[in-house]
Formats: structure tokens, C-alpha cells, sequence
């Protein structure tokens, strides 16, 4: 019989919530800093950490998120326009501090890798070719490998997770000049594998998800053989997550699968909503065991 083994990873915003994250079932906890969501997750204080290290006596592993801003675009006033448009490009001060923060968590001990903790950052190149607002956002990117390797070495011995910057790269028009006969995204996906991550977090493209179901199984078919772990993002909700776990085929899959998810409540802060989580666990077990009775369904609990 095939096993499934299926893993909830919850962003939290904050030492707080990272605790609930942890005391409400997460099999995973990315951490970021509080205030952060609406920016898509910022790198915490290493006093978030300490909390919620301190807070734990038995918790699930922790991602560390590693992104010293949001978009661009979002952050006119800040300086980091003169980058460009398009996210997850940093000047050199800001790789600075990325570089820095991992090895200021790091240096508090507070990690354990044979937890599976690690940092999640992502990093992009992309070209500059044409006028005005073609030249403002290139119309194709990449993995900005010499950096993201400098990170991944930065980090050993713990894991990485190339961000939701892949998203950017599989909606891109087309690679660079000498990789036009492969899709963007198979290209981008080696390129990760050659810098030394485990895993990527991604929607499949920019948007949600369940809008990007088709890619996103061709990505994760692909990732399969380069042995990167996938993990499922954007927009993942209770009434959405049995649709796209049944349209991914995840039930004849034998790897483990995890589903990332803030299950915030609706009210607008960044607080974990319960049911949400409940709910989840509930509807893909459902979906999976209804549409494969053959499949054992093992959804992981926390370490």
C-alpha cells in the first residue's frame, strides 16, 4: 500500500503566533516578523525566535524567513526602488543584511537541524535590455545563483527554502537568451536544485494555487526526480484545498506533500484561526481517502 505523508507548514507573524501555530497542530512553522503578512513575510528579530524557543517545550521545525523587505513597490520611500520593479531583487546592503541576519540566528543556538529548522529566502536576477517601462521590470528573471549559494553556505548545516521568488521566475516570458528552448520555470528549478536547496515554496506562478494547478504539477513531478520538496502555497484555504490537492493527484504520490497555509482569521489580523486549521486537516484527509481508497493517508504531526 502507498503512503502519503502530509504535512501542514503555517507562516506566523510573530513569537505569539508562532506559538498557537504550534499549539494548534502545524507540522511545520515558517517565522515571520510581526506586522509582516500584508508585505508577504519579513525576517523576524532574533527575540522572536527566543520566545517562541522558549515558549516551546516540544515543537514542530521552524523556517526562518530571510527577506529584509516586500515588493518594491510597496517600499517607494525606502530607496530600494532604484533595484527595480520586479520583487525579490536586493541591492547590496540588503544581501548584506540577509547574509547577516542567518548567521545572527545561527550564532544563538537556538536552531536544531536535526529538527529540520532552516531559513527560507529566495533572490533573482533578470535583464535590463529595452526602454522605459520595459526596462523598469525585465521581462524575463532567474536565479541569482552566486548569492543564493553564498546564503546556502551561510546556512549549513541547516535546510533552505527557495521562496515564493520562483513564482516570479515561472511567469516570466521566456529565459535568458541560451535557455529559449526550456521552459522558464525547468530551468529555474535546476538552477535551485544546483545552489543547494531542499525545497521551494510555490503557487505554480504570480496569483493562487487553485489558478495554477496544471504548472504546478508539472513543477512538482519535475522536482520529484531533482529530489526538492515542494511545498504548496498561495491563497490554500478549507474550501479550496480538497479541490486542489484532488486536481494535483497528490494520492499517487508517495513523497511527503506539505500545504502552506496562514489560516488567518477574516477580521483582518494576523491571528490563526483554529477552524481554519481543523478544517484543512479534515477536508484533504476526506478528499484523498475518498478518491483512493488504496492510499494510506498519514498526516504528520508535529515533532
Amino acid at each position: 500500500m502507498a503512503v502519503l505523508s502530509l504535512g501542514l507548514e503555517i507562516p506566523a507573524f510573530g513569537a505569539s503566533a508562532a506559538v498557537g501555530a504550534a499549539t494548534l497542530g502545524a507540522t511545520r512553522i515558517e517565522l515571520n516578523a510581526l506586522g509582516s503578512y500584508s508585505e508577504g513575510g519579513l525576517t523576524p528579530s532574533i527575540e522572536d525566535l527566543k520566545q517562541f524557543i522558549s515558549a516551546s517545550h516540544q515543537r514542530p521545525p521552524l523556517r526562518i524567513m530571510i527577506r529584509p523587505r516586500g515588493p518594491p513597490s510597496m517600499n517607494s520611500s525606502s530607496g530600494a526602488s532604484g533595484v527595480g520593479e520586479r520583487d525579490f531583487r536586493y541591492s547590496d546592503e540588503e544581501f548584506g543584511n540577509m547574509e547577516a541576519s542567518i548567521k545572527a540566528f545561527k550564532n544563538t543556538g537556538q536552531l536544531d537541524a536535526n529538527l529540520g529548522d532552516g531559513f527560507v529566502f529566495g533572490i533573482l536576477e533578470e535583464d535590463r535590455c529595452g526602454e522605459g517601462e520595459d526596462r523598469a521590470r525585465g521581462q524575463r528573471c532567474w536565479v541569482d545563483e552566486e548569492r543564493c549559494v553564498r546564503l546556502v553556505r551561510a546556512a549549513q548545516p541547516f535546510k533552505c527554502i527557495f521562496h515564493r521568488a520562483f513564482d516570479e521566475i515561472v511567469s516570466c516570458d521566456a529565459p535568458p537568451s541560451d535557455r529559449l528552448a526550456r521552459p522558464s520555470w525547468e530551468t529555474g528549478l535546476e538552477a535551485i536544485s544546483a545552489c543547494g536547496f531542499d525545497g521551494i515554496l510555490t503557487s505554480g506562478g504570480l496569483g493562487k494555487a487553485i489558478d495554477n494547478v496544471e504548472t504546478l504539477a508539472r513543477i512538482i513531478r519535475r522536482a520529484q526526480t531533482l529530489r526538492i520538496e515542494i511545498i504548496i502555497g498561495g491563497g490554500i484555504r478549507t474550501v479550496n484545498v480538497g479541490e486542489i490537492t484532488q486536481k494535483l493527484e497528490l494520492r499517487t504520490r508517495s513523497e511527503s506533500v506539505y500545504l502552506h497555509s496562514a489560516c488567518l482569521r477574516g477580521d483582518g489580523s494576523e491571528n490563526i484561526d483554529y477552524e481554519e486549521v481543523q478544517g484543512i486537516v479534515a477536508r484533504v484527509g476526506s478528499t484523498l481517502k475518498d478518491a483512493q481508497p488504496a492510499t494510506q493517508i498519514d498526516f504528520l504531526s508535529p515533532q
